[in-house]
């Protein structure tokens, strides 16, 4: 595929979502084309279902190029889950400053200067974002370029997840005819495409809400401080209107999207909707606060995690921050207000603002993921593909010697489908 055109499979819960976007010759991204696909494949973000999960990103891929009118043979995917967490810690960066000084050169790859210690076997790294620099023992600079010493240490916001569950969404990928031209954490996507970089200096948390997640990611003073991920969605709200009244799913879903608000006031006390029940030919008649109620509830069961999350990661002081609520079920009636209740924050929804041209349809919160990571692929695209890093012996993950370098050497020489997708134990 050609280098200007970029591929974005967002991987959700409950859909599979691909943008094909265009580089713009001024640096600019031309979203040209996207597809939306059903996929029940998936649990929490974790595909249960490869082959399921293959054929919705064969179709949502293949409706895309279809209208595109372009060959996707690649693309960079979405990564969420419960099994993903980070830290930030501190790596030497070995080789810098051996020529007397530090160069730019020397800082470049700095993903790949984290290594996973082996209790860590079954975890593998899908980001490295460098922090902060430590020079002779001194923290807090910026940027150790030109300082003459050959003591440089690097904070890292190193975010990792667990290796057979990473396996699994490679594997339903490529299942699908299409590469991995790299893993990205869907929240630190959505940030890419909803946030400003004036929001990140201030402080900001963006709270994606989607169909079996929600994702967070934090910033102060422009640098990541927090990603996590939480159990509850989209799918949690429709589920309580399923358990409540005996309702199909898809008639749960069709209720809250419809008639579903977090404030009780905004419905007449004499509103009421249909709902079909399981087993029965009648419909059954209730009023439409009670589904209110029902979402309003488990709203604040998600505003409180959230509070919790942060308080963990010693975000307490939220005032001067703002929080950006994105994802499909960010589009809740009501849910912006109850989080600034909570949270005692500045919340606002978050819409895909991009770089270049974005069409209408794709300016909804339900996107910010998918132009997101086309977003990153965009800064990032070109470096070494974290599919490489996937296929890896474990213990070669924690060291480039020559098992390290004889994988890519192989991995180059063979098409891709001869190539079999390790697993962990």
């Amino acid at each position: 595929m050609h280098n200007d055109i970029l591929t974005a499979i967002d991987v959700g819960t409950t859909k599979i979502c691909t943008i094909i976007g265009k580089r713009a010759p001024q640096g600019g991204l031309e979203l040209m084309a996207h597809s939306v696909v059903p996929c029940d494949g998936l649990k929490k973000g974790n595909v249960t279902d490869i082959a399921g999960t293959a054929e919705a990103i064969r179709r949502s891929v293949d409706e895309a190029s279809q209208a595109a009118q372009v060959h996707v043979d690649s693309a960079y995917v979405g990564v969420t889950g419960t099994h993903v967490s980070s830290e930030n810690r501190w790596d030497r960066i070995d080789g810098a400053g051996e020529r007397g000084v530090v160069t730019a050169a020397e800082l470049a790859g700095l993903s790949m200067v984290a290594r996973l210690e082996p209790e860590d076997s079954h975890r593998r790294i899908l980001h490295s974002l460098p922090l902060s620099y430590s020079v002779d023992g001194l923290r807090g600079i910026s940027s150790p370029v030109g300082m003459h010493t050959n003591n440089v240490e690097v904070e890292s916001h190193v975010v990792t997840g667990q290796g057979p569950v990473l396996d699994r969404l490679v594997e339903a990928v490529e299942a699908a005819g299409i590469d991995v031209d790299a893993l990205v954490l869907e929240p630190l996507a959505s940030s890419e495409a909803v946030l400003t970089r004036k929001e990140k200096k201030r402080g900001a948390v963006v709270v994606d809400i989607g169909g079996g997640t929600t994702d967070m990611v934090a910033f102060a003073d422009g640098q990541i401080i927090l990603t996590t991920v939480l159990p509850v969605g989209g799918f949690q709200f429709t589920n309580d209107i399923c358990l409540t009244y005996n309702a199909p799913y898809e008639a749960a879903e069709e209720a809250k999207v419809r008639h579903a608000h977090t404030d009780l006031h905004a419905v007449a006390a004499t509103e009421e909707i249909t709902l079909p029940v399981v087993g029965q030919g009648s419909d059954m008649k209730i009023p439409r606060r009670n589904i209110c109620q029902l979402t309003r509830e488990r709203a604040q069961e998600l505003a409180r995690l959230v509070k919790l999350k942060l308080k963990k990661a010693q975000i307490e002081e939220l005032s001067d921050m703002t929080v950006v609520l994105t994802g499909g079920t960010s589009g809740l009636p009501g849910i912006d207000h109850l989080f600034r209740l909570t949270l005692g924050a500045r919340v606002r929804l978050g819409i895909p603002h991009g770089r270049g041209l974005i069409p209408d349809d794709l300016k909804t919160p339900a996107f910010a993921t998918g132009v997101g990571i086309l977003l990153w692929a965009q800064d990032h695209g070109g470096g070494p593909s974290t599919r490489q890093e996937l296929v890896r012996p474990a213990a070669a993950t924690r060291k480039d010697g020559p098992v390290s370098r004889l994988v890519k050497q192989i991995r180059n020489l063979f098409p891709s489908h001869l190539l079999p997708v390790r697993h962990s134990n």
